[in-house]
Protein backbone atom coordinates (compact mmCIF):
# COMPACT_ATOMS: atom_id res chain seq x y z
CA UNK A 1 0.00 0.00 0.00
CA UNK A 2 2.87 2.86 1.20
CA UNK A 3 4.53 1.86 -2.44
CA UNK A 4 1.45 3.49 -4.21
CA UNK A 5 1.94 6.47 -2.72
CA UNK A 6 5.61 6.56 -3.76
CA UNK A 7 8.86 5.95 -1.84
CA UNK A 8 9.98 6.52 1.46
CA UNK A 9 6.97 6.69 3.22
CA UNK A 10 4.79 4.18 5.45
CA UNK A 11 1.01 3.46 5.36
CA UNK A 12 -0.60 3.16 8.50
CA UNK A 13 -3.50 0.73 8.38
CA UNK A 14 -6.98 1.71 9.90
CA UNK A 15 -8.79 -0.95 11.83
CA UNK A 16 -11.56 -1.46 9.76
CA UNK A 17 -9.29 -2.14 6.79
CA UNK A 18 -7.16 -4.94 8.82
CA UNK A 19 -9.99 -6.52 9.75
CA UNK A 20 -11.34 -6.32 6.33
CA UNK A 21 -7.88 -7.75 4.96
CA UNK A 22 -8.38 -10.54 7.59
CA UNK A 23 -11.70 -11.38 6.30
CA UNK A 24 -11.21 -12.01 3.45
CA UNK A 25 -7.93 -14.17 3.95
CA UNK A 26 -10.13 -16.40 6.05
CA UNK A 27 -12.83 -16.79 3.22
CA UNK A 28 -10.27 -17.21 0.46
CA UNK A 29 -9.22 -20.20 2.65
CA UNK A 30 -12.41 -21.64 3.71
CA UNK A 31 -13.51 -21.19 -0.50
CA UNK A 32 -10.04 -23.24 -1.06
CA UNK A 33 -10.86 -25.79 1.20
CA UNK A 34 -14.34 -26.28 -0.31
CA UNK A 35 -13.14 -26.91 -3.42
CA UNK A 36 -10.27 -29.30 -2.30
CA UNK A 37 -13.35 -31.27 -0.13
CA UNK A 38 -15.65 -31.60 -2.93
CA UNK A 39 -17.15 -28.37 -3.02
CA UNK A 40 -18.50 -28.43 0.41
CA UNK A 41 -20.47 -25.59 0.61
CA UNK A 42 -21.79 -24.61 -2.54
CA UNK A 43 -24.59 -24.94 -3.60
CA UNK A 44 -27.22 -23.85 -6.56
CA UNK A 45 -30.19 -21.98 -6.65
CA UNK A 46 -32.86 -21.35 -9.55
CA UNK A 47 -34.84 -17.87 -10.05
CA UNK A 48 -37.46 -19.07 -12.51
CA UNK A 49 -37.74 -17.12 -15.96
CA UNK A 50 -41.28 -17.13 -16.80
CA UNK A 51 -42.64 -17.06 -21.01
CA UNK A 52 -45.09 -14.02 -20.24
CA UNK A 53 -47.19 -14.83 -23.46
CA UNK A 54 -47.63 -18.60 -22.93
CA UNK A 55 -48.14 -17.60 -19.11
CA UNK A 56 -45.78 -20.85 -17.85
CA UNK A 57 -42.41 -21.31 -16.38
CA UNK A 58 -39.56 -22.03 -19.61
CA UNK A 59 -36.33 -21.76 -17.68
CA UNK A 60 -34.03 -20.71 -14.69
CA UNK A 61 -31.59 -18.38 -14.05
CA UNK A 62 -29.01 -20.34 -12.06
CA UNK A 63 -27.08 -18.91 -9.23
CA UNK A 64 -24.32 -19.90 -6.95
CA UNK A 65 -24.39 -19.59 -3.42
CA UNK A 66 -22.13 -20.39 -0.67
CA UNK A 67 -22.34 -20.99 3.11
CA UNK A 68 -18.84 -20.82 5.25
CA UNK A 69 -18.86 -22.48 8.87
CA UNK A 70 -17.52 -19.69 10.46
CA UNK A 71 -19.41 -16.30 8.74
CA UNK A 72 -22.28 -18.53 7.41
CA UNK A 73 -24.05 -17.25 4.23
CA UNK A 74 -21.86 -15.07 2.39
CA UNK A 75 -22.84 -12.81 -0.56
CA UNK A 76 -22.17 -13.70 -3.86
CA UNK A 77 -20.87 -10.14 -4.36
CA UNK A 78 -18.65 -10.81 -1.84
CA UNK A 79 -16.91 -14.58 -2.83
CA UNK A 80 -17.26 -14.60 -6.22
CA UNK A 81 -14.33 -11.45 -6.72
CA UNK A 82 -12.39 -13.65 -4.73
CA UNK A 83 -12.89 -16.98 -6.26
CA UNK A 84 -11.94 -15.26 -9.47
CA UNK A 85 -8.66 -13.31 -8.08
CA UNK A 86 -7.74 -16.37 -6.37
CA UNK A 87 -8.30 -18.50 -9.69
CA UNK A 88 -10.47 -21.14 -7.65
CA UNK A 89 -13.49 -19.65 -10.08
CA UNK A 90 -12.19 -22.28 -12.78
CA UNK A 91 -12.67 -25.38 -10.77
CA UNK A 92 -15.59 -24.36 -9.09
CA UNK A 93 -17.51 -22.89 -12.69
CA UNK A 94 -16.78 -26.43 -13.70
CA UNK A 95 -18.71 -28.07 -10.53
CA UNK A 96 -20.96 -25.22 -11.21
CA UNK A 97 -21.92 -26.10 -14.88
CA UNK A 98 -22.17 -29.64 -14.31
CA UNK A 99 -24.81 -29.40 -11.34
CA UNK A 100 -26.55 -26.63 -13.60
CA UNK A 101 -27.13 -29.22 -16.33
CA UNK A 102 -27.63 -32.18 -14.28
CA UNK A 103 -30.58 -30.32 -12.51
CA UNK A 104 -31.77 -28.84 -16.16
CA UNK A 105 -31.66 -32.78 -17.49
CA UNK A 106 -34.22 -34.05 -14.18
CA UNK A 107 -36.62 -31.34 -14.93
CA UNK A 108 -36.79 -31.83 -18.36
CA UNK A 109 -38.72 -35.16 -17.61
CA UNK A 110 -41.51 -33.08 -16.70
CA UNK A 111 -41.33 -30.02 -19.19
CA UNK A 112 -39.37 -30.95 -22.15
CA UNK A 113 -38.12 -27.49 -23.25
CA UNK A 114 -36.86 -26.04 -20.05
CA UNK A 115 -33.60 -24.00 -19.94
CA UNK A 116 -31.18 -23.53 -17.90
CA UNK A 117 -29.19 -19.64 -17.49
CA UNK A 118 -25.72 -20.05 -16.67
CA UNK A 119 -23.75 -17.00 -16.03
CA UNK A 120 -19.63 -16.84 -16.69
CA UNK A 121 -17.38 -14.76 -15.90
CA UNK A 122 -14.71 -12.56 -17.63
CA UNK A 123 -11.63 -15.53 -16.00
CA UNK A 124 -13.54 -18.25 -17.00
CA UNK A 125 -13.55 -16.73 -20.35
CA UNK A 126 -9.95 -15.51 -20.73
CA UNK A 127 -7.96 -18.61 -18.09
CA UNK A 128 -9.84 -21.66 -19.41
CA UNK A 129 -12.22 -23.28 -22.07
CA UNK A 130 -15.63 -23.00 -21.05
CA UNK A 131 -16.99 -23.81 -24.04
CA UNK A 132 -15.54 -27.23 -24.33
CA UNK A 133 -16.93 -28.10 -20.51
CA UNK A 134 -20.00 -26.53 -21.39
CA UNK A 135 -20.01 -28.66 -24.65
CA UNK A 136 -18.66 -31.99 -23.00
CA UNK A 137 -21.05 -31.82 -19.77
CA UNK A 138 -23.92 -31.33 -22.01
CA UNK A 139 -23.05 -34.32 -24.28
CA UNK A 140 -22.83 -36.31 -20.70
CA UNK A 141 -26.12 -35.79 -19.86
CA UNK A 142 -27.91 -36.05 -23.17
CA UNK A 143 -28.67 -32.73 -23.75
CA UNK A 144 -29.14 -30.20 -26.34
CA UNK A 145 -27.27 -27.44 -26.89
CA UNK A 146 -30.42 -25.14 -27.17
CA UNK A 147 -30.95 -26.32 -23.43
CA UNK A 148 -28.60 -23.69 -22.58
CA UNK A 149 -28.26 -19.84 -22.35
CA UNK A 150 -24.93 -17.96 -21.41
CA UNK A 151 -25.68 -14.92 -19.94
CA UNK A 152 -22.90 -12.30 -19.54
CA UNK A 153 -22.45 -8.90 -19.63
CA UNK A 154 -21.61 -5.93 -21.84
CA UNK A 155 -18.48 -5.14 -19.97
CA UNK A 156 -17.31 -8.73 -20.80
CA UNK A 157 -18.93 -8.67 -24.55
CA UNK A 158 -17.28 -5.47 -25.72
CA UNK A 159 -13.46 -7.18 -24.13
CA UNK A 160 -11.18 -6.51 -27.11
CA UNK A 161 -8.99 -9.59 -26.90
CA UNK A 162 -8.59 -12.93 -28.54
CA UNK A 163 -9.98 -14.88 -25.97
CA UNK A 164 -13.64 -13.10 -25.48
CA UNK A 165 -13.67 -12.79 -29.24
CA UNK A 166 -13.43 -16.73 -29.52
CA UNK A 167 -15.74 -17.48 -26.88
CA UNK A 168 -18.44 -15.40 -28.44
CA UNK A 169 -18.07 -17.16 -32.11
CA UNK A 170 -17.78 -20.50 -30.42
CA UNK A 171 -20.74 -19.75 -28.21
CA UNK A 172 -22.88 -19.31 -31.65
CA UNK A 173 -21.30 -22.36 -33.28
CA UNK A 174 -22.11 -24.69 -30.97
CA UNK A 175 -25.74 -23.22 -30.97
CA UNK A 176 -26.05 -22.29 -27.18
CA UNK A 177 -28.07 -18.67 -26.76
CA UNK A 178 -26.61 -15.52 -25.56
CA UNK A 179 -28.41 -13.32 -22.89
CA UNK A 180 -27.31 -9.80 -22.72
CA UNK A 181 -27.43 -9.24 -18.65
CA UNK A 182 -28.21 -6.24 -16.84
CA UNK A 183 -28.77 -4.12 -20.46
CA UNK A 184 -29.74 -0.62 -18.84
CA UNK A 185 -27.05 -0.11 -16.65
CA UNK A 186 -23.71 1.07 -16.87
CA UNK A 187 -22.55 2.34 -20.34
CA UNK A 188 -25.44 0.77 -22.12
CA UNK A 189 -25.14 1.27 -25.81
CA UNK A 190 -27.99 0.34 -28.62
CA UNK A 191 -25.48 0.30 -30.93
CA UNK A 192 -23.75 -3.24 -29.19
CA UNK A 193 -26.80 -5.12 -29.68
CA UNK A 194 -25.69 -5.42 -33.42
CA UNK A 195 -21.97 -5.76 -32.16
CA UNK A 196 -22.85 -8.61 -30.11
CA UNK A 197 -25.68 -10.37 -31.71
CA UNK A 198 -27.78 -11.65 -28.67
CA UNK A 199 -30.37 -13.76 -28.59
CA UNK A 200 -31.85 -12.45 -25.94
CA UNK A 201 -31.72 -9.06 -23.84
CA UNK A 202 -32.26 -8.55 -19.86
CA UNK A 203 -33.36 -5.22 -19.07
CA UNK A 204 -31.84 -4.67 -15.44
CA UNK A 205 -34.23 -4.13 -12.78
CA UNK A 206 -33.21 -0.61 -12.24
CA UNK A 207 -34.21 0.20 -15.76
CA UNK A 208 -37.51 -1.71 -15.14
CA UNK A 209 -38.12 0.41 -11.68
CA UNK A 210 -37.48 4.00 -13.19
CA UNK A 211 -39.94 2.53 -16.17
CA UNK A 212 -42.38 2.25 -13.76
CA UNK A 213 -42.85 4.92 -12.45
CA UNK A 214 -41.81 7.20 -14.80
CA UNK A 215 -43.47 7.83 -17.71
CA UNK A 216 -40.71 8.92 -19.82
CA UNK A 217 -38.56 5.83 -18.51
CA UNK A 218 -41.71 3.96 -19.74
CA UNK A 219 -41.62 5.03 -23.24
CA UNK A 220 -38.37 4.54 -23.32
CA UNK A 221 -38.59 0.82 -22.39
CA UNK A 222 -41.66 0.47 -24.73
CA UNK A 223 -39.56 1.66 -27.87
CA UNK A 224 -36.88 -0.06 -26.99
CA UNK A 225 -38.76 -3.27 -27.14
CA UNK A 226 -40.19 -2.76 -30.26
CA UNK A 227 -36.32 -2.08 -31.59
CA UNK A 228 -35.76 -5.67 -29.61
CA UNK A 229 -38.33 -7.41 -31.49
CA UNK A 230 -38.07 -5.76 -34.77
CA UNK A 231 -34.03 -6.97 -34.32
CA UNK A 232 -35.75 -10.49 -34.03
CA UNK A 233 -34.52 -10.48 -30.56
CA UNK A 234 -35.62 -11.90 -26.92
CA UNK A 235 -36.90 -9.34 -24.30
CA UNK A 236 -36.47 -10.52 -20.89
CA UNK A 237 -37.49 -7.67 -18.35
CA UNK A 238 -36.14 -8.67 -14.70
CA UNK A 239 -37.11 -7.46 -11.16
CA UNK A 240 -40.87 -7.55 -11.18
CA UNK A 241 -42.63 -8.09 -7.92
CA UNK A 242 -45.90 -7.10 -7.91
CA UNK A 243 -48.96 -7.57 -9.87
CA UNK A 244 -49.45 -3.77 -10.58
CA UNK A 245 -45.92 -3.79 -12.64
CA UNK A 246 -46.37 -7.32 -14.13
CA UNK A 247 -49.74 -5.91 -16.19
CA UNK A 248 -48.12 -2.54 -16.86
CA UNK A 249 -44.96 -4.56 -18.61
CA UNK A 250 -46.95 -7.07 -20.23
CA UNK A 251 -48.45 -3.94 -22.04
CA UNK A 252 -44.69 -3.93 -23.76
CA UNK A 253 -45.30 -7.66 -24.57
CA UNK A 254 -41.87 -8.73 -23.29
CA UNK A 255 -40.83 -12.72 -24.33
CA UNK A 256 -39.98 -12.99 -20.77
CA UNK A 257 -39.89 -11.69 -17.09
CA UNK A 258 -38.00 -12.86 -13.52
CA UNK A 259 -38.68 -11.19 -10.45
CA UNK A 260 -39.79 -11.59 -7.02
CA UNK A 261 -43.43 -11.93 -8.24
CA UNK A 262 -43.07 -15.48 -8.75
CA UNK A 263 -40.69 -16.27 -5.91
CA UNK A 264 -36.87 -16.05 -4.62
CA UNK A 265 -34.16 -17.75 -6.10
CA UNK A 266 -34.01 -21.12 -4.11
CA UNK A 267 -32.60 -24.62 -3.72
CA UNK A 268 -32.97 -26.99 -6.58
CA UNK A 269 -35.64 -29.21 -4.01
CA UNK A 270 -37.87 -25.92 -3.22
CA UNK A 271 -37.48 -25.21 -6.95
CA UNK A 272 -39.31 -29.05 -7.90
CA UNK A 273 -41.84 -27.93 -5.58
CA UNK A 274 -43.10 -24.67 -6.81
CA UNK A 275 -42.55 -24.12 -10.08
CA UNK A 276 -41.96 -27.76 -11.83
CA UNK A 277 -44.25 -30.77 -10.37
CA UNK A 278 -47.15 -28.24 -10.68
CA UNK A 279 -46.46 -27.89 -14.29
CA UNK A 280 -47.41 -31.24 -14.81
Amino acid sequence: MAKQHGRNCCYIFQEEEYQNFLRIREITNELHSAVNHDFRGFSIFFQPIMDIRQDKLTGAEVLIRFASKKFGQISPAEFIPLLETSGLIIPTGRWFIREAITACRKIRMQIPDFRVNINVSQVQITKSDVITDLISETNTSGLPLTAIAIELTESILLEKNEKAQNFLKELKQAGMQLALDDFGTGYSNFHYLSELHPDIVKIDRGFTSKAITDKKEYYLLNQFSNMIHNLGLKLCIEGIETEDELQKMKLLKPDYCQGFYWGRSCPYDEFRKHFVDVDR
